[in-house]
């Protein structure tokens, strides 16, 4: 199912941009749907296309193997109107994280390739979505930190209470 200009508007990743820019970026959209538990995309795959949650949530993870038991560890849970697999827009394109749908999900699917080519021809789109980008990342980034300071806190006693910020 395509998509039109104005089920993009309210997204975070688009705020700034205008009805014009919104419908260009609408004609390279669109929807896809996913059962609970299905994987959208593993680590180390190609990054073709980069999502926005529409309905239901999605959470990205990874495997690690410690002392023989593979664990899951959850990075961050996607809700609707966020943005995830933005590997798609950066070399080398390729996921660092595992996505999975928590629930039945409706995405709106990007294709990377159409995304990059529309900032190449508007700068202005290009300089926004990066603008935007970068404090998602920036905020993903801060809670894997937050999340790796308790876990070393949690398992190493002598460190309680001696990091900074």
């Amino acid at each position: 199912m395509m998509i039109d200009a104005n089920m993009l508007r309210g997204i975070y990743f688009f705020s700034g941009l205008t009805g014009n820019d919104l419908v260009q970026i609408s004609k390279t959209c669109k929807i896809v749907t996913h059962k609970k538990g299905a994987k959208i995309f593993g680590r180390g795959d190609s990054a073709e296309n980069f999502y926005i949650v529409r309905s239901g949530n999605v959470h990205l993870s990874f495997q690690i193997s410690i002392l023989l038991a593979d664990e899951e560890v959850v990075v961050d849970k996607i809700s609707p109107g966020d943005i995830f697999g933005w590997s798609a827009l950066v070399e080398p394109h390729r996921f660092t994280l595992s996505a999975y749908c928590d629930g039945d999900s409706e995405l709106i699917e990007i294709g990377g390739k159409n995304m990059i080519s529309i900032c190449a021809k508007r700068p202005h789109v290009g300089y926004i979505l990066m603008r935007n980008f970068a404090r998602i990342i920036g905020s993903r980034l801060d809670r894997i930190q937050h999340m790796f300071e308790k876990e070393i806190e949690f398992n190493v006693p002598s460190f309680e209470g001696k990091h900074g910020s």
